[in-house]
């Protein structure tokens, strides 16, 4: 199993985010999705749930998985936690890697003076 091809993501609160992750086979090659139910959250360092991602199959990719979440402005800022479980169509549920998402505050403020 794999997680994004990054390491830690840098996001900046208030934007959707939308990340890909691979998932592997046990032979290293991109897996056969098809079938598969996926759950994805992110967590902040003291387990806490932040959110619940939305999870979906790339179309026309192999091993591919959208994740996304439409609104993170209440998101706490600083290190977030995710990961994915794939549960297979023959009932076995599997984790991807954990990763960390940094999570900054924007600094640009349109409009706004000083």
């Amino acid at each position: 199993m794999m997680g994004p091809r990054a390491g830690t993501l840098l996001f900046r609160r208030g934007l959707p985010l939308a990340m890909v992750v691979e998932i592997t086979g046990s032979d290293g090659n991109a897996a056969d999705l098809t079938g598969c139910v996926f759950t994805s959250q992110v967590r902040d360092t003291l387990g806490t749930l932040v959110a619940t991602l939305v999870a979906e199959v790339v179309a026309g990719a192999v091993g591919l998985v959208q994740l996304r979440c439409s609104d993170t402005s209440q998101w706490p800022l600083g290190q977030l936690w995710c990961d994915c479980d794939v549960s297979w169509p023959n009932g076995v549920t599997t984790p991807t890697e954990v990763w960390m998402i940094t999570l900054r505050q924007g600094v640009t403020r349109t409009g706004a003076p000083g």
